[in-house]
């Protein structure tokens, strides 16, 4: 009898992470010695649990554990640790995607070039009822500026290797030389985040850290929510003590329609959407493929 694979992918409503039985055709081509099983419902995805050796979800429950008695591996493309939903044993290898940075690197430059370029309302773009600028609030040159990125891991330093190919200087910054953070933040014309949620990083970037930031600068969170003290960051842009914020993640979510971020001047919201693009879900094949290959495949 052939292993199985277990495919159960929707997550958010979103197109990109919905995984769709023609996709999940094309992905069982490349491995024939397996029983690729696509469940297009959750239950349809606890049915077979107890004859799934391999499995790639989104969410999972600590309720369904006595059913993964067979389960080697459980794969699930989100980056985030918090989201699958349950503490897997160890007898079961848990593994998070990490093709996420080119993705979310592209959008990262994408809002440094939007804001410096003048290319958003308020930055210089021409609306239906402004008048012609003349001048350009924040426009400033990419190339020898400098970025800190706070969150120097596999998303942190795809995001560092985009702005350097456009001639920023990058300091990435992780546990190791955390203390060097403040002084970092007085040097630079960017702040990028991407963390992970956790109590550690819970208002890292707090009113004191945001009053050390030149008041040119541009923050942009693309990790999680938890990381920016959100009142603070209203206060900063509301009295030009920052230039400008992209924020892709929220403490809530979705952000509330009456949230003051919507109203802080040169603040853009993104839906948490910074990884979106329609072959996500092929991405994450993709990697879970060169694993299987290389730790399970015989």
């Amino acid at each position: 009898m052939k292993p199985m694979l277990l495919i159960w992918l929707t997550y958010r409503g979103v197109s990109d992470f919905i995984a769709t039985r023609e996709q999940v055709a094309r992905w069982a081509e490349q491995v024939p010695e397996l029983d690729v099983v696509f469940a297009e419902t959750q239950e349809e995805f606890i049915r077979n649990l107890s004859k799934a050796t391999y499995a790639m979800t989104f969410t999972f429950s600590e309720a369904w554990l006595p059913l993964t008695y067979r389960m080697k591996w459980m794969a699930t493309p989100a980056a985030g640790r918090e989201l699958l939903g349950a503490r897997i044993p160890d007898r079961i290898r848990l593994t998070h995607g990490t093709f996420h940075g080119e993705l979310m690197a592209e959008t990262a430059v994408g809002m440094l070039l939007a804001v410096r370029r003048g290319l958003l309302p308020g930055t210089g773009l021409c609306g239906a009822d402004d008048a012609w600028p003349i001048h350009t609030p924040g426009r400033r040159a990419i190339a020898g500026s400098r970025a800190v990125v706070l969150g120097y891991g596999h998303i942190g330093k795809a995001i560092g290797a985009k702005l350097s190919a456009l001639g920023v200087h990058v300091d990435g910054v992780t546990h190791a030389n955390l203390a060097d953070l403040d002084t970092l933040l007085a040097q630079a014309d960017a702040l990028f985040l991407a963390l992970p949620a956790n109590p550690d990083t819970d208002n890292i970037i707090d009113a004191r850290r945001l009053a050390l930031l030149p008041r040119h600068a541009v923050l942009c969170n693309l990790g999680r929510g938890n990381a920016v003290d959100e009142a603070a960051l209203c206060a900063a842009l509301e009295a030009g003590a920052l230039h400008a914020a992209f924020l892709d993640v929220f403490k809530e979510e979705p952000y509330p329609e009456n949230g003051p971020l919507r109203r802080a001047p040169r603040c853009f919201l993104l839906p948490h959407a910074s990884a979106f693009a329609p072959d996500y879900l092929d991405r994450a094949f993709a990697e879970w493929l060169t694993t299987y290959r290389r730790d399970f495949a015989q």
